[in-house]
């Protein structure tokens, strides 16, 4: 009788063992599968010309904000978030009070409507650029022309 209890605890315990280790292998994972090399890959590939407060341009594509394809922030004090499908343009200018944590971004529709979100000024915006990735802060944009 000893014996059959024997194994059976050492059966349990090869059992318990085996599903320990199958459940921390498999917790591992890949990661985001939705990054490369950092940069957060929308699923539509939004073609954009980025002028930054310099004046400086370069054509873009992969554009994200935040990681995300759409502007979200405060309309009065509401919170929308605009697709990238619907724009057509963007003009960044800082906020009239000289302290302010918020970047005006006036939207422009693909109708024409314009509307005035105010994005905070550490948010990002990512893309790919013939030369390499790019990521700049809200407030440093001037511009952004989107195209399909």
């Amino acid at each position: 009788m000893n014996g059959i209890w024997k194994r059976r605890l050492t059966i349990i315990t090869r059992l318990i063992f085996t599903l320990v280790t199958a459940l921390f292998v498999g917790g591992m994972g890949g990661g985001d599968e939705n990054l490369n090399d950092g940069l957060p890959l929308p699923e539509k590939n939004f073609v954009v010309g980025i002028t930054d407060r310099t004046g400086m341009q370069t054509e873009s594509s992969r554009l994200t904000w935040e990681g995300k394809v759409n502007f979200r922030g405060k309309y009065g004090v509401a919170t929308v978030s605009v697709p990238f499908s619907k724009i057509s343009q963007v003009d960044f200018r800082q906020a009239k009070t000289g302290t302010s944590d918020y970047t005006i971004a006036t939207v422009t529709l693909n109708s024409g409507q314009q509307l005035d979100l105010s994005l905070e000024n550490q948010s990002n915006v990512y893309a790919e650029t013939p030369f390499g990735e790019l990521e700049i802060s809200v407030a440093d944009l001037r511009q952004l022309d989107f195209s399909e």
